[in-house]
Formats: structure tokens, sequence, C-alpha cells
């Protein structure tokens, strides 16, 4: 509920005041201090007007009282019933507008899609990945939506009756077309990005959508799901268990290990999606790769330098998960880019030593990636 301020009156009027006439001057004075009152009410006027009037499209209609207006991270947060294509549970989307959004009613802004991480959800970029300081630099809409707890980004191929769970089309048949429709932007000029399980989606989508995008990154996100090396046998596995992961969110209607592209570890629908094996779909874009090394085998150089020791190695265990993870994810990432610049296919790959699988790595990763990202969508 909105917090209650008591105001206390100017004048009170239980007591008598001699009538005064007000000087030219103090009217002056007067007008002088209303003045930034009179522009804070019409900015937020201005808020108002700008963010309001939205309407369903595209198939998903509003549900649970959205749209939830946050004018100071300049947000709008939605809930869709999306007609049966996402049955699990209803998914939502947060849209942010870049600050000028409200003062320049006839422009138009580019689009980032920005994908979360296995588990996540549409908030992840706002509460971790600093997107609202980022957009302050930058004016871009960015647009990011739920993707499921393991979905990778692929509709579910054999979900349980009743269980339907298509994120792919979803995100591009349903989301983009209502942003279109409802926010002021400009459709042909999009990028889309992600970390870990959003990496690999923003790879996926971004040559399965070839036309649409214009930039595609990829933060410790993984790249071919080919199970012929040993990191790509670990993405295949991922890709088959994490479905079942939904049971985080929805323990009532989540789907199996397989759901997606069924038991097979490399079927044929798996082609379609893993960016080693749609390598030239990739050029003529701008390509943006970053993964940390994962050094997980430091774990008992912190236990002979502090007196804490247990403290320490609790903390090594906890970091374990994340750097085995990003273990994986770059030689995988590392193959692909090797893969690029083999076919001669412009990008920009860094593996950053040091650096796990945390929101530390991929905050630095977004900071970076942007200003380039701007410049091939405002040629």
């Amino acid at each position: 509920m909105p917090s209650t301020h008591h105001i206390d009156p100017i004048i009170s009027p239980t007591v008598d005041r001699p009538a005064i006439s007000p000087s030219r001057r103090s009217l002056l004075k007067g007008a002088a201090a209303l003045a930034p009152m009179i522009a804070v009410g019409a900015a937020a006027a201005a808020s108002a007007s700008a963010l309001s009037g939205f309407h369903d499209a595209a198939g998903l209609r509003m549900i649970d009282g959205s749209p939830w207006i946050h004018p100071d991270i300049r947000s709008v947060d939605f809930r869709f019933d999306t007609g049966g294509m996402v049955k699990t549970f209803p998914p939502s989307v947060r849209v942010t507008v870049p600050p000028s959004y409200e003062s320049s009613p006839d422009r138009h802004y580019p689009v980032l899609v920005l994908l979360h991480g296995r588990g996540g959800f549409y908030q992840d970029w706002t509460n971790l990945g600093g997107v609202i300081e980022q957009t302050e630099k930058h004016e871009v809409i960015v647009v990011m939506p739920d993707g499921g707890a393991g979905s990778f980004y692929s509709n579910a191929n054999f979900p349980l009756p009743g269980r339907e769970a298509a994120w792919e089309t979803f995100i591009m048949d349903q989301v983009l077309p209502f942003v279109h429709s409802n926010f002021r932007t400009r459709p042909e000029a999009m990028a889309i990005g992600g970390l870990s399980m959003g990496g690999w989606g923003a790879l996926a989508l971004g040559q399965r959508y070839w036309g649409h995008f214009r930039s595609v990154s990829s933060y410790s996100g993984p790249a071919d799901c080919n199970p012929a090396t040993a990191d790509g046998a670990a993405v295949a596995g991922a890709i088959w268990v994490c479905p079942g992961f939904d049971a985080e969110k929805c323990v009532g209607t989540s789907n199996l290990p397989g759901a997606t592209w069924g038991h097979h570890p490399y079927p044929k629908i798996a082609k379609g999606y893993n960016p080693m094996d749609n390598i030239e779909t990739y050029r003529g874009k701008r390509v943006f790769l970053r993964t940390g090394d994962g050094p997980w085998d430091d774990l008992f150089d912190g236990l002979h330098a502090h007196g804490d020791l247990l403290r320490q190695f609790e903390a090594k265990l906890g970091e374990i998960g994340a750097d085995l993870i990003e273990n994986v994810v770059h030689p995988n990432q590392r193959r692909f880019a090797d893969t690029l610049a083999a076919a001669g296919i412009d990008h920009d790959f860094a593996l950053i030593e040091g650096a796990t699988h945390e929101w530390g790595l991929w905050r630095d990763n977004l900071a970076e990636d942007l200003p380039g990202m701007m410049r091939v969508l405002n040629p």
C-alpha cells in the first residue's frame, strides 16, 4: 500500500490572522518557489501519459491487474494469459524505457530483448543486472520476458497434456508484437542478449530469426549442444533435464525432463537451434561473446591466509557450482568463437580470467556490450 504522509496546514483555520495584501515582489517570489513543483507535476503528468493506454495484442491478454507501472524505474510489468501458448504458469514481461521517453513523445527507439538464465525470471536484469543504470546512458527500450525455469528458449515439443510451454513462440510471435503495438519502438533496429541459458537463447533465436536482430550477445552462454565433445554433451544434458526445473515455480503444472526436444541427446530438431550448426547465419551481424574461466581449482587458497577457516571453506564451497558451470561454458563458447573466426565472420570474444558464473560478471558484460550494440542499432 502507498505510504500516507501527514501535511500540516500552512495556516491553521482556528487562528485569526490579519489580512495582508501581497506585494508584486512577494508574488514573484511565490511564483519562483512554485515553478519547481509545477515542473515536477508536469513531469509526473508526462510520465502517466507516456506509460499508459496499453492494450491487449498478438494473442496476449493482460491479467491479474496488470499493467503495473513503476515510474521510479521507468518500467512497466505485464502478466499475460497467452491464449494457450504457455500453460505452465502465466508469464510476465518487464519493459524499461529510456529517460527521454516521456519528454520526446515523437521519438521511436531501438529495442533490446534481454533474456534471463536458468531458474530466473523477468525482473532479474533489473534487480541484479544494472539495466536501470545502463539505460540512463543508452537510449534503448529493454524487453525482459519470462522464459520458464529451464526452457532454453525453445518451445517444449513434448509437453505433458495440458502443459504446453511454447516459450519461443510466446517471445517472438506474441511479446515482440505486443511491445511494438504498445511502445514507440523501431522494429527494424533490435538486438538480443542474455546470460547463461539466456545467452544460449540469444544465440539460438538470433540466428533462427535472422532478419529480426542486428546484434546478438551471449554472456556465459553455451553455443554447442553436440554431444561429440564433453562440454557439448553437458549442454545437451542440461537442455534435456531443465524442463523439470519449472517445478520450482509451478510444481503442479511443470513438465518432465525431455519435454524440450525429446529423449534423444541430439535429435534433428536440435540442429535448427544449435549455434555451432548454423555458423553462416551470424555473418553480417554483430556478435558479442563473453565468458569467465571459472577458476574452481583455487578452492583452498583462502584457507591459509585467514583465521576463520570454516567461513572461508564454506564460501568456497558455495562457488563450486558456479565455477563448474563456467568451466563447461568457456571451452564451448571458445570453440564457437574459433569456428566463427575460421569462417571469416566478425565477432567479439573475450575470456575473463578469474570470473565465474555470477552477476558481477554479467553486469560488467552488459556495460561493456551496450556502446557497441547502440552503434549498430543507430548507424
